[in-house]
């Protein structure tokens, strides 16, 4: 029994490492009811484009950009306003570019998460 709760411990502690140990930002959106929320969300920066991985189309965060024109991000010295684009046909660039930043944080997520239907995010800031 002490084995099972040391590798249940082991993996909680493996999977908060991957999913917020560095490079995550918090990104600000507002619900169907104008509240406030805040999730914590990888990114990727190339050439000069700025992209959020929309990992699940059903991420409650993803769905509220349906309703917003623009989002704040707080974190790793990209605070400030954006406006964004959501690429649903980008599903393998945003993937490669997440494997090749996050590495084995990344592959740990996979694991655990379904990201088969990600989409790339593209930000532009205001």
């Amino acid at each position: 029994m002490a084995l099972l709760v040391v590798i249940a411990m082991l993996f909680f502690i493996v999977t908060l490492i991957a999913l917020e140990a560095s490079d995550v930002v918090t990104v600000e959106t507002k619900t169907s009811s104008a509240a406030l929320r805040r999730t914590h969300v990888w990114f990727v920066a190339t050439d000069s484009n700025l992209y959020l991985e929309a990992g699940n189309p059903q991420n409650p965060w993803v769905q509220d950009l349906s309703r917003l024109s623009t989002l704040h991000l707080s974190g790793a010295g990209l605070d400030g306003e954006y406006s964004f684009e959501l690429y649903v046909n980008e599903h393998n660039k945003i993937r490669n570019l997440m494997r090749a930043k996050y590495g084995w944080r990344d592959w740990w997520v996979d694991m655990l998460f379904d990201t088969s239907r990600s989409s790339a995010v593209r930000l532009h800031r205001q």
